[in-house]
């Protein structure tokens, strides 16, 4: 009985579909504080408030000589606070080698984390060592971070990682060529790893020398979660870097402290080598990031197959797999009728249209061009009981350079 004679109550909600499904991770070397802030702990911030909430500010930073605020609301300048940032504050001087065993709890724990970015925070009195052109303890963190990726691949969680490459070699052209690289005496490719050498050089200019020579990964990592995970964080329409009214980037470096336009010599060249830094364009205010790079080399075999060279090609394929496995888990000990211990023309079909059906959604959310699946009808669903499935997938593409050819007419 009621007398409101029409009651019309708020539906309930469900899982938003309007985002791309990704969180964002950071592991920072810093400091504990006391009864706010435990070394090894994970928190979930959605602004710098947030991160103030437990004691992590601009005097954290400063009194402890450390870059952790610095990174976080830096990410929350460029992708505008709401989104989930996942931190991990670890020792202070904790090497990026080191830092893999926390990252592994974190990536455990959330389960949804694409990009997780390692801000390498020395300890007082550091001396770096360099090893091909940059800090020893960076270099043998990309094999590391790479390794960790592929652990996190093997147990369906797939992660791009980002490393903060401070300390960068003052002679430029003796940095490992990225797309060529020999670790343990073997050539080696390290598709999901990012090697960020960029930092907005006013600001380091006010830190201790230790300081000077740190990179800015928070703002590349605000650069990714600000746009669709197929965008490269280098495009020029959205994401500048330089803030005039808030002091930021006005003046952009390397990791070892130069100006840009002391080593803007040797950009191409650093460029062509895989590391991502700011750059500046003629007629364009402010820096903007180089690219999207990943330490692997640029691959396109007789087959047309295209290895993940930019991290919007590892995105792809990270997305790509997660989706295909949300789709393809319910088939999963489903029971079929077979013939002869092999699926039907009908069951090749049906899951074709498992496969596909997850591409067109990725493909009508702008995230890839076309999907296609092609599932083996000998596949053995009797004895070995595994399905064989084929996909392969057209990423998007973003455009680097326009070469065209002017002429002055008389009419």
């Amino acid at each position: 009985m009621s007398l409101r004679g029409v009651e019309i109550i708020e539906g309930k909600i469900g899982a938003n579909t309007a985002t791309d499904g990704r969180e964002f991770a950071l592991v920072a070397g810093g400091v504990a504080v006391a009864d706010k802030l435990t070394v090894g702990e994970i928190y979930e911030l959605k602004r710098p408030s947030d991160a103030v909430a437990i004691g992590i500010d601009s005097n954290y930073d400063t009194t402890n000589a450390c870059r952790v605020y610095r990174h976080i609301s830096e990410f929350y300048r460029i992708s505008g606070e709401g989104k989930p940032l996942i931190v991990c504050v670890v020792a202070l001087g904790t090497t990026p080698v080191d830092m893999v065993a926390k990252a592994k709890e974190l990536i455990l724990d959330r389960d949804i984390i694409s990009d997780i970015a390692f801000a390498y925070n020395p300890a007082a009195n550091y001396v770096s060592t360099l090893l091909n052109g940059m800090d020893s303890n960076v270099y043998a963190g990309i094999k590391a971070l790479n390794d960790l990726a592929i652990w996190a691949d093997v147990n369906d969680r797939p992660v791009h990682t980002i490393l903060e490459c401070r300390g960068l070699g003052d002679t430029v052209s003796s940095a490992a060529d990225l797309r060529s690289l020999t670790l343990e005496s073997v050539d080696y490719s390290a598709e999901k790893v990012t090697l960020v050498c960029g930092q907005d050089w006013k600001y380091a200019d006010g830190l201790d020398t230790i300081g000077k020579k740190f990179a800015d990964v928070g703002t590349f990592l605000g650069c990714v979660a600000a746009q669709a995970w197929n965008h490269n964080p280098g495009e020029v329409a959205t994401m500048g870097l330089t803030n005039t009214d808030k002091e930021k980037w006005l003046i952009g470096g390397l990791s070892n402290h130069k100006k840009y336009t002391e080593v803007y010599a040797d950009l191409e060249t650093l460029d062509g080598k895989g590391y991502v830094f700011p750059i500046k364009y003629t007629g364009m205010a402010g820096y903007f990031w180089n690219n999207g790079h990943t330490c692997a080399p640029i691959i396109i075999d007789d087959e047309g197959n295209m290895n993940q060279h930019t991290i919007y090609y590892s995105h792809t394929f990270n997305m790509s797999k997660r989706a295909l496995r949300i789709a393809f888990l319910p088939e999963v000990k489903k029971v079929q009728e077979l013939e002869g211990g092999k699926p039907g023309n009908s069951l090749v079909a049906y899951y074709n249209e498992v496969g596909d059906s997850a591409f067109e959604t990725l493909k009508n959310k702008g995230f890839i061009s076309k999907g296609s699946t092609n599932t083996s009808a000998d596949s053995d669903l009797l004895v070995a009981k595994q399905l064989d499935v084929e996909f392969g997938v057209v990423p998007t593409g973003c455009v680097d350079v326009i070469k065209g050819t002017l002429n002055l007419k008389n009419s």
